[in-house]
């Protein structure tokens, strides 16, 4: 595990991603910033819906005329000034929904979060940071935690945090969301909720 650039208290940012204003997703992410704010940290949470954070998909005839928008450059700046960063989707065809796609695509960015040596090695400028996913999905959670069977947990952590530095620290799935009904299905997210907390409260 790195070395964290936090001591006591961190800059936590959330980033969300669900079409309804009523999804799980939005609990999740309320449960763990109310728990870290409890700690005394301070948190943020972006929704990428929201239309303060509107932005075109990726695209560029010659990416060397390629203009940041001013969210491009707020989604920079929000990832330097995290300590860590927290990610709740729900999962669309086993992977992340688009609009989060598209928002790592315009995140990661070269001399953001990382650069070239003169070499051509890969110098990570997030080093320090750690990350964590929460995701939902209609299907059983099981499966996620396979390595390349549906590796959702491989393309946060080494094809996206892993290639700038962010350190993963924790990755869980709430499944069958689909499959749950009523209280049942009630009771079943109030024990993902129970088991997100406990994660805001590790550290």
């Amino acid at each position: 595990m790195n070395s964290h650039l936090y001591t006591e208290y961190m800059n936590i940012l959330i980033v969300t991603a669900h079409p309804s204003s009523k999804g799980d997703t939005h609990t999740i992410a309320k449960t763990y910033a109310d728990a870290k704010i409890e700690k005394g940290h301070t948190v943020e949470i972006m929704n990428l819906y929201a239309p303060e954070y509107a932005n075109p998909y990726f695209a560029f005839e010659n990416i060397r005329e390629y203009e940041l928008s001013p969210v491009q450059k707020k989604f920079h700046e929000k990832m330097i000034w995290a300590n860590e960063i927290v990610v709740v989707h729900p999962v669309f065809w086993n992977s992340v929904p688009a609009i989060m796609k598209n928002w790592i695509d315009l995140t990661i960015w070269p001399r953001v979060a990382y650069r070239y040596s003169p070499e051509g090695k890969v110098m990570k400028l997030f080093e320090g940071k750690t990350a964590k996913v929460f995701a939902t999905s209609g299907g059983p959670s099981w499966w996620f935690y396979f390595p390349f069977v549906l590796p959702l947990r491989t393309f946060w952590e080494l094809c996206v945090f892993g290639f700038c530095g962010v350190d993963l620290i924790d990755f869980q799935v709430c499944g069958n969301m689909d499959k749950w009904k009523d209280e049942k299905r009630a009771n079943h997210l109030a024990n993902f909720l129970k088991r997100v907390k406990k994660s805001a409260q590790k550290i």
